[in-house]
């Protein structure tokens, strides 16, 4: 859909984003001082938004669908729900329009990583990771969330492996789902396949200060069950220690 929801529904978007901004001002102000009072008006904003979001959500990816109704779960944490909301926000393509009133603790690295996240992927300045001559180097992808961290991998092949995932490993699939929420407190870094800046992986994994790199294109292929590796979430890059 990209674009085109700004194309198709011009009015509805334009009254949805006075209502973002407020919301995003009292996650700001939330942040800042979490008291009873500010944590109230945030709540009663996320309902508020999460409403008038889900005129959209009928015309998003059904597999980002999801995060529109996490946004209006009032089970989960706060924290998800903002997660829940900037994914919605972003799958809309319209993030860039809305003015962020609060300020992420890493944001000069994220606006970093946002500027290199927009690259063309014919670019020829873009070295493929076949052609590096990097012994350990195993995988080269977007940096989504810096630092640097090491431990055993654990390759998601289907769901059930999710099973799998212990205390201090790296989480290698194809892509990170909402399954995964629940074993992020044990997940020291993350490497992916496919996505983007603003996908799940790179959102939660920012949130909770894990290194990250998505868009590898051949993680589960390249990296072993078990084998040590070391995630670097600020050069976007996988590699294998000996």
């Amino acid at each position: 859909m990209a674009n085109k929801i700004r194309t198709y529904f011009a009015a509805e978007v334009d009254a949805l984003l006075p209502l973002l901004h407020e919301t995003y001002r009292c996650i700001g102000a939330y942040q800042k001082k979490r008291s009873d009072r500010n944590e109230a008006r945030l709540l009663d904003q996320l309902i508020q938004a999460g409403q008038a979001l889900q005129f959209f959500k009928q015309v998003v990816q059904p597999r980002k669908q999801p995060y529109f109704d996490a946004l209006l779960d009032e089970q989960l944490p706060i924290s998800d729900r903002i997660i829940a909301l900037d994914t919605a926000v972003g799958v809309m393509h319209i993030e860039f329009a809305v003015e962020r009133a609060y300020v992420h603790r890493e944001i000069e690295q994220l606006r970093r990583v946002f500027e290199e996240s927009r690259h063309d992927p014919e670019d020829e300045t873009l070295t493929p990771t076949s052609a590096i001559q990097d012994e350990a180097l195993l995988v080269r992808g977007l940096p989504a969330s810096p630092g640097r961290t090491s431990g055993k991998a654990v390759v998601i092949a289907r769901n059930s492996d999710y099973r799998l995932v212990h205390t201090g490993c790296i989480l290698v699939a194809p892509m990170t789902r909402p399954e995964l929420a629940s074993h992020f407190d044990r997940v020291a870094g993350i490497g992916t396949d496919i996505g983007g800046t603003l996908c799940h992986a790179a959102i939660i994994a920012r949130e909770r200060g894990i290194p990250c790199v998505v868009d590898t294109g051949e993680a589960t292929r390249r990296i072993r069950p078990r084998m040590l590796v070391e995630v670097d979430g600020t050069e976007g890059t996988v590699r294998k220690l000996r």
